[in-house]
């Protein structure tokens, strides 16, 4: 079977792989790439925006980017290992699009026609020099916020990550830098100093997990009842709007370990996902091969993430409540008083 001219088929019908040609969708060709990166274990990007919507990524790695060169040389095999969305999005949607390893010039591309210029497999510096194009993104100004939202999301949801962002496309130059030593424990803290709940905060839990998932999790429950609960759970970088395995996951190692207490202690009482959630700041993300139901890809459908996350909470929580009883005490207080 003939193989698809992807670049071509990425021009044509653009939706397919971004979705809208708005800011979402450049979010999202900027998403592909950041996520390689992270994959290569490159931790270290700095994004700079210009004027006439050019933007400039340049990322440092003691190890290797020859994923580029072969996601280049297998282009439009788009079922292969060697296949990068990110790469192939870059090219067939830039204006210009420049490459360069270590200030060597190794890709040129003008509206998906491009040319490799240098073969180089190790460099310690990459850097993506390009405009996107105007004939496919129609009326569409890179917004420098609009980034900013989604460079803050995976520096929050990866800690290692540190990203400097700077705008050059206006008269004053802007700079942020994103870097959360502590992930998701960060985004607890944020919440409770926000909304003054300190004083009513139980407890915390906070874990990184890894086995063929990476799985992140800060939780605070709050006593007060008319607090407003947030619950917000990723998967591969983006947010589950509709939840699924993970978040379901976490709500199942929590009643079971909170029913299993109860009955230790005599209480007749009734723990649900319902009541759980009511006291609930909640950040969870896991990354690797998910599956989702629904084609929006917004509820997690991955049996083994639910079983795994349900297991290292209930872990967790035994741990922590080992010796706090009284920390104890007040959560079924909560839970039995909620309505």
């Amino acid at each position: 079977m003939e193989k698809i001219n992807v670049i071509e088929h990425i021009r044509r019908r653009p939706g397919m792989y971004i979705g809208s040609l708005d800011h979402a969708g450049f979010n999202e060709l900027i998403h592909y790439l950041i996520q390689d990166l992270i994959a290569t274990e490159t931790f270290e990007i700095t994004f700079i925006l210009k004027e006439n919507n050019q933007l400039i990524i340049e990322g440092l790695n003691e190890k290797t980017f020859d994923f580029i060169s072969k996601a280049v040389e297998d282009i439009n095999d788009y079922n292969g290992e060697n296949f990068h969305l990110s790469i192939a999005t870059l090219i067939g949607l830039s204006d210009y699009l420049k490459i360069e390893f270590d200030d060597c010039v190794v890709l040129n591309s003008n509206k998906g026609i491009f040319k490799i210029e240098n073969e180089i497999l190790k460099a310690k510096k990459i850097k993506f020099d390009f405009t996107i194009d105007k004939d496919i993104f129609k009326n569409l100004v890179v917004d420098y916020i609009s980034i900013n939202h989604l460079l803050k999301r995976f520096s929050y949801l990866n800690s290692k990550l540190r990203i400097k962002s700077i705008d050059e496309s206006g008269i004053e130059k802007q700079t942020n830098i994103f870097h959360f030593s502590n992930g998701l424990s960060e985004k607890i803290d944020f919440e409770l100093r926000e909304r003054m709940l300190n004083n009513d905060l139980i407890f915390r839990l906070n874990f990184d997990k890894e086995t063929e998932y990476s799985y992140s999790l800060a939780l605070a429950f709050v006593r007060g009842f008319w607090m407003d609960p947030k619950l917000k759970v990723y998967s591969n970088y983006k947010e589950s709007s509709l939840g699924g395995s993970l978040l379901d996951g976490i709500l199942q190692g929590m009643k079971l370990f909170f029913k299993r207490q109860s009955r230790k202690k005599n209480l007749n009482m009734s723990i649900t996902n319902a009541k759980l959630k009511n006291h609930l700041i909640l950040f969870a993300s896991v990354t690797g091969e998910l599956n989702y139901l629904g084609a929006t890809r917004a509820k997690l459908g991955t049996p083994k993430v639910q079983l795994e996350i349900k297991e290292f909470v209930y872990l967790e929580l035994q741990s922590y409540f080992s010796d706090k009883e009284d920390e104890l005490k007040d959560i079924f207080d909560v839970l039995q008083n909620n309505y």
